[in-house]
């Protein structure tokens, strides 16, 4: 250089070149222009760095935001101890959950902390976060930056060195990170003086997400104090606080209390002047897309795109991930499915895989759309096969065996292991939830709104549908008893896809479905919602293609009576089955084969609502007719036979009702034996037979002949049917009821208490025969003296009952009659008392004023009163006086056969009313 000296400016500013001379500068310490020259160089020094640096635009705070708490929480307590590891964290979850609105504001805290560097780079694009990273070195001048536009990529490693080293506290959030491989946006390594931190967000949550040291901290939808607040907040910040009302909790719970269709929403109910509740049945109602409820334009908070498009956001990524072309179709089956979970052995059916298979086909880029595979035929003669791709049979509708699934066509199926990777594929991207800890059969869940969005964009929906269909009917087991949970959840899922199905649900193989549900009801003993599917059942019967009097209609009718027999309202299936039989005989003549079965379910009606003389009566002339039309030894007779010994046995002619199952015996013995040697011992209808003669010799009072023969019955069972079928438990719990009756009553309680294990477990904790074991078990614990286990279990099963049945169900009334005798027995008279009266009138009006319930319940409350007055005499005659006079009242001049001792209680209770009233009348009587 020319001899001058090189001068700078504080300003900035550069002074006049001499005239006539080159000019150039050094700035920042980097030559601009030619090297060699004459004259003076002028040097401008770098700026100072504008602390703190902030690079990238940092999304604004949405209105009405919830700080996540509880999400907060999880993300500051990972920040102590990671020593010169950078700290980085994944708040992932899936779309709309407010993770970009979490990293926001937890960014800001960071600026107010003293944060100095603070980058926020989109990171879907790689490149947008290397634009970025070079923008910060350039500002925070990292040595051996260029500022050129060639110069990107090694400016942003200049950048992520200089973060190694610095001792300025900084942080680099990236947010909706899509790819953490190779190919995704870099990440800074290590911080030297432990002072800096990465924040990401996104929809990933599998093993490469969390890999290279990260942390995940999973980010979900809002609780529900935090979805309620943000409605208020947001409609009292519109000035509009009268439109949260009481459907707002109910709204919130139907959006899945998702942050981003909470915006959308509360957006929509300003623009409308719309009341939650009001909006919550314009959203219910399936036929409405999402985006017709959610609409664009109600993206207040600038989220960028509709909430379908959000939520779907992952599924195209998905679908290019191994293996390929399965995820899309795989999360429309998801969506049609119990959003609260699902089988996940529902995924290794025939059905799902065909139905997976074909998708993939349909959708390859060189492949044609293969035919679609064909349904199997419902059965019978039918409308022809509707045209096109929508495909239903509204033919016979007859209660048939399990269908088989479609036949493949095209494209064999895929894998169960490849059907199941999907799954995986789905929950790493988070358009499904397959959580390690899940109940069972309840693996699989998805978010509602994501089922929504995944239904509204379903090109083939029907197609959808259909496979559903069949695989839920696939899977469902064969022996209700073998998984009720397995059961619980296919029953949950079908309801579920029966709402998406609206009108069509009539069709095959829906209809099938929905009849397995309603057997499922009441194999599962839930009564009233049996009763409520069977009386829809019914209901739909004259909308569809089944004529009065068709086998369908009668079998539907038969499953409404069984359920309101069950439910604790006999009198009403007795109606029901009456006009079942009057039909049934108009139609086909009162000697065919189905007007006789329909008879038959009249008796049992009858039994059930008490009218055991008219019950015996009918089955009289069902065996008669059956006599006549079949002979005395068909199998159609013995079976009229049998049932009349029930209804004999129940109207407590027991010796006949022996003569008559000896009969069944010996005609069941010859005709088996023609089969196979000793062939009678090894049929479920022998078994039950013969329990039935064991009941019997029980109640004529020859316990042990009961007991031996209980003995066989079961061992036989469980040979034949195994330890877990519900015919085994019954066998099980008559040979207990044996032990009892015989004065074992200690062998009695550890049967029941074994039995009750297993009943919990194969039935289920809540389960009708469940319940009536535990009943068992707490009559036995009271009988043997342990009276505070037999309060506990007796008040559990009255807890269940009041909850399920009702107070008027005879189940119920029979429990809590059970619980009066434990109270009693415990020295409670008070409350045994209470509880005594309280029922009595409820027996009265249900069961009637002679039943054998309501007279000893009349008995009980004589006992308690007398029992209570004798404690009162000393202290208080005129209440001991009040008892007994209410213990004569309640007993009536006369008692009935239940009661042996009904003169001896009147006798005690009137001498108590006498010595009441003399105390009462004596001088020192207050």
């Amino acid at each position: 250089m020319n001899g001058g000296a090189a001068h700078g400016s504080s300003a900035g500013q550069e002074p006049p070149a001499p005239g006539g001379q080159s000019h150039n500068r050094i700035s920042g310490g980097t030559f601009h222009g030619p090297v060699l020259q004459a004259g003076t160089v002028y040097v401008t020094p770098p700026p100072e760095v504008d602390w703190p640096v902030v690079v990238g635009d940092v999304p604004a705070a949405a209105g009405a935001f919830q700080p996540r708490a509880a999400v907060r929480e999880r993300v500051e307590a990972a920040r102590a101890g990671r020593g010169t590891a950078v700290l980085t964290q994944v708040l992932t979850g899936g779309g709309g959950v407010g993770k970009t609105q979490l990293a926001a504001d937890l960014a800001r805290d960071a600026l107010a902390a003293g944060v100095e560097v603070l980058v926020w780079a989109p990171a879907r694009d790689p490149l947008t976060v290397l634009r970025l990273y070079a923008e910060a070195a350039a500002l925070v001048r990292a040595p051996g930056v260029s500022g050129t536009a060639g110069r990107t990529e090694p400016d942003a490693r200049r950048f992520l060195a200089w973060l190694s080293g610095t001792g300025r506290r900084w942080l680099v959030v990236l947010d909706d990170v899509a790819d953490f491989g190779p190919d995704g946006p870099l990440w800074p390594g290590s911080s030297r003086h432990g002072n800096g931190r990465v924040l990401a967000t996104t929809r990933q949550r599998g093993a490469h997400a969390s890999g290279g040291g990260r942390a995940l901290v999973p980010v979900g939808a809002y609780g529900p104090a935090e979805a309620r607040a943000y409605l208020a907040q947001r409609l009292a910040g519109a000035g509009l606080p009268h439109l949260l009302d009481d459907g707002a909790d109910a709204l919130a719970a139907e959006l899945g209390r998702l942050p981003l269709a909470l915006g959308h929403a509360a957006a929509y109910l300003v623009n409308r002047q719309l009341g939650c509740s009001a909006y919550l049945e314009l959203f219910r109602e399936r036929t409405r897309p999402l985006e017709g409820v959610l609409p664009p334009d109600a993206d207040t908070e600038r989220y960028g795109r509709p909430v379908t498009g959000a939520l779907l956001l992952a599924l195209d990524a998905a679908q290019r991930t191994e293996p390929r072309g399965l995820a899309a179709p795989a999360v429309r089956l998801a969506a049609l499915l119990d959003p609260d979970g699902h089988p996940r052995a529902l995924w290794t059916t025939a059905a799902v895989r065909e139905h997976l298979a074909r998708q993939r086909a349909a959708a390859a880029p060189d492949g044609a759309d293969p035919a679609p595979a064909p349904a199997p035929d419902g059965g019978g003669d039918g409308p022809e096969r509707a045209a096109g791709r929508r495909r239903w049979w509204p033919g016979r509708r007859a209660r048939a065996a399990l269908p088989p699934v479609p036949p493949p066509a095209g494209p064999p199926p895929v894998s169960a292991d490849e059907a199941l990777a999907v799954l995986s594929v789905l929950h790493a991207y988070h358009l499904v939830s397959v959580p390690a800890a899940a109940a069972p059969h309840r693996e699989v869940t998805v978010h509602a709104l994501t089922a929504r969005a995944a239904r509204d964009t379903d090109p083939d929906g029907w197609e959808s549908r259909l496979a559903v269909a069949f695989a839920l009917y696939e899977l469902w087991p064969a022996e209700e008893h073998a998984d009720h949970r397995l059961s619980a959840s296919l029953r949950s899922s079908t309801s579920v896809l029966e709402e998406h199905l609206g009108a069509d649900r009539q069709y095959y193989p829906m209809f099938l479905l929905h009849g397995r549900v309603g057997i499922s009801l009441l194999h599962a003993g839930l009564h009233a919602a049996a009763v409520a599917h069977w009386t829809g059942a019914v209901a739909g019967l004259s909308a569809g293609a089944v004529a009065e009097g068709d086998p369908e209609w009668i079998a539907t009718r038969h499953n409404l009576a069984a359920a309101l027999e069950l439910a604790g309202d006999p009198e009403r299936a007795v109606d029901v089955s009456l006009e079942t039989a009057r039909v049934a005989a108009e139609r086909y003549g009162p000697d065919d084969g189905l007007t006789l079965s329909v008879l038959d379910v009249l008796g049992t009606s009858l039994l059930a609502a008490g009218r055991s003389a008219e019950a015996v009566a009918l089955r009289e002339h069902l065996l008669s007719r059956h006599e006549a039309l079949f002979g005395p030894d068909d199998p159609r007779t013995l079976g009229a036979c049998n049932n009349l010994a029930v209804a004999h046995d129940r109207s407590g002619r027991h010796d006949r009702a022996l003569a008559l199952w000896e009969r069944v015996a010996t005609g069941l013995a010859a005709e088996e034996a023609e089969k196979a040697e000793d062939a009678a011992a090894d049929t479920p209808r022998s078994l039950t037979l013969r329990l039935n003669l064991a009941v019997t010799h029980s109640r004529q009072g020859r316990p042990e002949q009961a007991r031996a023969l209980g003995e066989r019955v079961l061992a036989a069972s469980v040979r034949l049917l195994g330890e877990d079928h519900p015919d085994t438990l019954t066998a099980r719990a008559a040979l207990a009821d044996f032990h009892a009756a015989a004065g074992r009553e200690a062998e009695a309680a550890a049967a029941r208490a074994g039995l009750l294990a297993d009943a919990e477990r194969v039935l289920g904790p809540e389960h009708p025969d469940t319940l009536t074991v535990r009943g068992d078990l707490a009559v036995s614990y009271r009988r043997t003296g342990r009276t505070a286990e037999a309060v506990a279990l007796a008040e559990r099963v009255l807890r269940v009952r009041l909850r399920t049945l009702g107070l008027t169900h005879p189940d119920t009334l029979l429990t809590a009659g059970n619980l009066v005798n434990c109270y009693a027995q415990q020295g409670r008279t008070g409350r045994a008392l209470r509880l005594a009266e309280w029922v009595l009138p409820v027996k009265r009006r249900v069961l009637g004023a002679e039943h054998v319930g309501t007279v000893t319940g009349r008995h009980a409350v004589a006992v308690l009163r007398v029992r209570r007055g004798r404690t009162l005499l000393a202290a208080d005659p005129a209440r001991a006086a009040a008892d007994a006079a209410a213990a004569l009242a309640v007993l009536g001049p006369a008692a009935g056969p239940a009661v042996d001792d009904h003169e001896l209680l009147r006798g005690a209770a009137a001498e108590l009313l006498d010595r009441a009233r003399e105390a009462a009348e004596s001088p020192g009587a207050s």
